[in-house]
């Protein structure tokens, strides 16, 4: 027997002993095997080419209600005879739920569009039937960017279904929405008075002056200790850390989820209205998580940085897409993480990905349209302001991200953003000089993205405290005048008090352990101890490489004048690489070596005189293992509290005195600031542990 006719009996084994159970399955249901023969005949013969053997079986064998082989035998194409039979309304809202899944991404969360064609349109370009369909969900388009998806049989009949019913809301004019969500409008006056709002939490800060604050007193330091847990709502997110700042708008709560997801919440109950989910790509250059941590709302939108870099508009009411544009590019090392700023018709949002070499930038959108207003690049090129800071070239990969929130002066119409680490993070001798705009805070007209005035903080840094922090605006006193200030605990331990509307230095003061440097000098200068610079061999510096503070937000009490700040006192022993083991590839980490943490995590929480950056009060936290749940931003309150978390609890201290009054549990990872809210005339507080929402109320 030649090699070619025992192939042809080894491959038609298999498939006779598929149509022997194909033919007794039938006969047990209804004793029609005649029709089911021609069928398979055919499909020997080499008939039916675009359906896959299981697949023929599935159809032909009764128990998926198609009439395939019937209708192919009267002379109907495949497109013709196959009718997806999951329609039911079960198979419709488990195909929504696939669909947004697997395909909201490109197509949008309501399949009507988004980088990619809407599929609510009565008419495809690659077929309408729903045998076309399915074989698009099966096999994908060649030279597209639709590949096939990893859908089962059932799954792609489902989205099937799914998509016939968005087309049929199309037709008859009802666009997919879930009105349960009451009406969004947030208008510009909202914005600018978000922190006296006491109902509502409008913005990544509770106001665009970075405050964190909330004058409800219903919840005080006399019932504080009663506070229980009215709801919680758990998210199957793979992440065990959630860094988000929840919104809360006309009884709705928006949250992200990792990596970027958005929820509609009920506030008063926690069930879930609407979702969005997106996919991401498989490879994304991430240095610490996939993470995102919130949103903007002006409106009725919703305004979403994505993971790989695009910035989403959705209707705050049903979830919906109402256009995205892409802010910058995942393959060279952008991602975005951040919470975008939102005032009048402008949505500002930074990236991520100082650790990968970018050139970093801020730009702003118009919040109607997603056009690009304008673009600040924070590593200045050639001819730019600043550009004298960098030598070698080194600004080509320069780092300067951008990815925590800003602040916003609409008297001024400034937007003051901090600036991350220069690239690499722990090698300074490859990039020669100040390295503007690194380590500092911009201030940026709001109309146009010009340059105002910076202040750098650490010219130069080899430690990796970038100053990602939010900024907090206020009117103070100093040495007895009454000034417009911006206040800023540094990620290099140093508190500082600067002018908001001339950039102009005017107070320092260690608010951490620090070894780095012996002062700061009239100008705002640091004045480099021994530990200033990094080592090939290591040197033991305070602070760590986490910072005396990270990007957790500090919360402003305008009435006491007290900056309330998350502390670490940990340090670290940071090293770095020769020259010549320095190499930046693509979506590979550039950092020239890194920093072992001296110990673990030592918190406390401080009080500081908002004016001089004096200590009032501290409370010590217990002493953490290394991955005991991390800590959080803060909130104050006009209860007189100061709320935070730690190590998988949740605190409220006095904050008069930082006495600790109330505690609870959240057994899980503690990273997110809470937040507070009114419902019905009763106030919440709301804060993330591990995957799940916790909400607290009297």
């Amino acid at each position: 027997m030649n090699r070619r006719r025992r192939g042809r009996i080894v491959i038609a084994f298999p498939i006779c002993l598929l149509i022997a159970a194909t033919y007794l399955t039938s006969h047990m249901f209804d004793g029609a095997i005649d029709w089911r023969l021609q069928i398979y005949a055919r499909k020997l013969k080499g008939n039916l080419p675009d359906l896959h053997w299981p697949e023929l079986v599935r159809m032909t064998a009764g128990r998926d209600r198609f009439e395939l082989a019937r209708s192919v035998l009267e002379g109907r194409s495949l497109e013709a005879a196959v009718v997806n039979p999951y329609n039911s309304h079960e198979d419709v809202e488990a195909g929504r739920r696939i669909f947004r899944t697997h395909c909201a991404g490109c197509h949008g969360n309501d399949a009507r569009g988004g980088h990619a064609p809407s599929l609510a349109r009565e008419s495809y370009d690659y077929g309408d039937s729903d045998f076309g369909i399915f074989k698009v969900l099966r096999d994908g388009l060649p030279n597209t960017a639709m590949s096939p998806r990893s859908l089962s049989w059932l799954q792609r009949w489902q989205v099937i279904g799914y998509l016939r019913s968005v087309q049929q809301q199309e037709a008859a004019g009802a666009p997919e929405q879930d009105l349960s969500v009451p009406p969004i409008d947030v208008t510009a006056e909202d914005l600018l008075t978000a922190g006296t709002r006491t109902n509502e939490w409008l913005t990544y800060s509770g106001s665009l002056k970075g405050w964190r604050y909330t004058p409800s007193s219903k919840i005080s330091r006399e019932n504080v200790g009663r506070l229980r847990q009215v709801w919680l709502k758990q998210f199957p997110s793979p992440g065990t850390v959630h860094e988000s700042t929840p919104l809360v708008v006309s009884g709705t709560l928006f949250v992200t989820e990792s990596p970027s997801n958005v929820v509609a919440l009920d506030a008063r109950t926690g069930a879930e209205l609407w979702r969005y989910d997106r996919s991401m790509p498989r490879e994304l250059p991430l240095c610490c998580g996939a993470v995102n941590r919130g949103l903007a709302v002006s409106g009725s939108s919703l305004f979403l940085a994505t993971l790989d870099a695009y910035l989403v508009a959705l209707d705050a009411r049903t979830g919906r897409v109402k256009w995205e544009t892409r802010v910058a590019d995942n393959r060279d090392g952008y991602t975005m993480s951040g919470a975008p700023l939102a005032f009048g018709n402008t949505v500002v949002t930074g990236v991520a990905g100082g650790e990968y070499g970018i050139r970093g930038f801020l730009a702003a959108y118009a919040a109607d349209s997603g056009e690009l207003l304008w673009k600040f690049s924070t590593i200045p090129g050639p001819g730019e302001p600043g550009h004298e800071t960098w030598a070698n070239d080194a600004w080509r990969s320069g780092g300067g991200a951008t990815w925590i929130t800003g602040s916003y002066d609409a008297e001024l119409d400034i937007v003051y953003w901090g600036v991350g680490n220069p690239s690499p993070n722990y090698q300074g001798d490859v990039r020669p000089g100040d390295n503007l705009y690194t380590n500092s805070v911009i201030a940026l007209n709001g109309r146009t993205g010009k340059l105002a005035w910076h202040f750098q903080f650490t010219p130069h840094d080899e430690h990796d405290w970038d100053s990602n922090q939010t900024p907090v605006l206020a009117n103070l006193e100093v040495d007895g005048v009454e000034r417009k200030v911006i206040c800023w605990a540094n990620r290099n331990g140093f508190y500082y008090v600067l002018d908001r509307v001339t950039g102009e230095f005017l107070r320092a003061q260690p608010f951490g352990r620090q070894n780095w440097a012996t002062g700061i000098d009239p100008n705002g200068r640091p004045i480099l101890a021994a530990a200033g610079r990094n080592y090939r061999a290591g040197k033991l510096t305070y602070p760590g490489v986490g910072g005396s503070t990270n990007w957790q937000p500090v919360a402003f009490d305008p009435v006491s004048k007290l900056v309330f700040v998350h502390a670490n006192d940990q340090g670290s022993i940071f090293t770095k690489a020769s020259v010549d083991a320095i190499e930046r590839g693509q979506n590979q980490l550039f950092v020239a070596s890194g920093a072992a943490s001296a110990g673990p995590p030592i918190l406390s929480i401080r009080a500081l005189d908002a004016a001089t950056g004096q200590m009032r009060w501290e409370h010590k936290e217990q002493r953490m293992p290394r991955g005991a749940g991390g800590y959080s931003g803060l909130l104050a309150t006009g209860g007189g509290l100061v709320f935070g978390a730690s190590g998988g609890f949740i605190s409220a201290l006095d904050s008069s005195n930082g006495r600790e009054l109330w505690r609870a549990s959240l057994t899980g990872h503690t990273i997110a600031p809470p937040i507070s809210f009114e419902i019905d005339g009763q106030q919440y507080i709301a804060v993330w542990g591990g995957r799940a929402l916790f909400v607290f109320g009297l």
